[in-house]
């Protein structure tokens, strides 16, 4: 099953506007566990502001809406001047080796 990568960046003094954005996401989107499961959401910070990098391992079959899902919440953010965002769908090293036509070992 595929990880759908999400990472956000901002510059700090937007810190307190995307901080209201996500708590009302969760609330017109909570988790929604029939998608997949959130493996981690985290925050960090550097010399360019906040960094944020959410991760949710996604169940069979239900890719495309968790893409659509995520494509709708980052409609929310839209208007934050400096806020980037960038998802990602990245692959189990067993996924990849079978995509190579190997396996992996056990």
């Amino acid at each position: 099953m595929p990880y759908v990568v999400i990472k956000t960046w901002f510059p700090s003094n937007k810190a307190n506007e995307v901080a209201k954005i996500y708590i009302e996401e969760r609330k017109k989107y909570p988790i929604d566990r029939s998608l997949g499961k959130e493996v981690v959401t985290a925050v960090s910070s550097d010399e360019n502001g906040i960094i944020t990098l959410g991760v949710i391992d996604v169940k069979e079959g239900k890719l495309e809406e968790t893409l659509t899902r995520d494509r709708n919440i980052a409609v929310m953010y839209i208007n934050i001047e400096g806020y980037k965002r960038k998802q990602e769908v990245w692959m189990t090293i067993v996924e990849a080796l079978a995509f190579i036509g190997m396996k992996a070992p056990e």
